[in-house]
């Protein structure tokens, strides 16, 4: 039997193999949009050849046309190699991240993931917040709005999540959390991208 649509829970993650899907968390009725994306398998290459354990995390604010420039300066400091392609990445999310919100500052962190940290499912204290992970299990969501629907999703690495914080959806219907890998030996490395002002 057809179910009524009255009846049916609201649609509220977009998912694509295109960026473009990413505008569509500004629909009222999405709380997080997802690009399915394959990273460049020379980018995979530049990320697969970082020694996690010897590079420190990175936290920068800045214009997001200068992220490209200040990431470079700011990762040789930390103990990267040279990481261009990584860089180029993540200043063309940046560039993404506020064309979706109008606004030029961003804060972007850059860290390497060992333990259980943010394991339990939670939303932002922001408006919008951009996750990739380059290396290592992907960010988990699961939805809020369905008790009934406990569904554990995880985000493949080099996908994008751009996920709606409490600033706009103050009872989001979609959480998230660091996948828990306290015990299996693995580490993650993972971005996240604020606008400036967001907490």
């Amino acid at each position: 039997m057809k179910k009524d649509c009255a009846t049916l829970p609201p649609v509220t993650v977009a998912t694509g193999p295109h960026p473009e899907v990413l505008r569509e968390i500004a629909s009222d009725g999405i709380d997080l949009a997802i690009w399915e994306r394959d990273l460049d398998p020379a980018l995979v290459r530049e990320v697969a050849g970082l020694d996690l354990d010897s590079i420190d995390d990175l936290l920068l604010a800045c214009d997001a046309g200068d992220t490209d420039m200040q990431l470079s300066t700011l990762q040789r400091d930390s103990g990267y190699p040279e990481s261009p392609l990584l860089c180029a990445d993540i200043a063309a999310l940046a560039m993404r991240h506020t064309v979706l919100l109008g606004e030029r500052r961003v804060r972007i962190r850059l860290e390497v993931v060992e333990t259980d940290a943010c394991s339990k499912f939670h939303a932002d204290f922001v408006t919008l917040r951009t996750i990739t992970t380059y290396r290592g299990p992907g960010t988990q969501w699961q939805r809020a709005d369905d008790p009934g629907d406990q569904t554990i999703n995880e985000m493949r690495s080099g996908a994008v999540g751009l996920f709606k914080g409490r600033l706009l959806q103050p009872e989001p219907s979609v959480l998230h959390r660091s996948p828990p890998i306290a015990d299996s030996g693995e580490s993650r490395l993972v971005l996240v991208i604020d606008s400036i002002g967001s907490g």
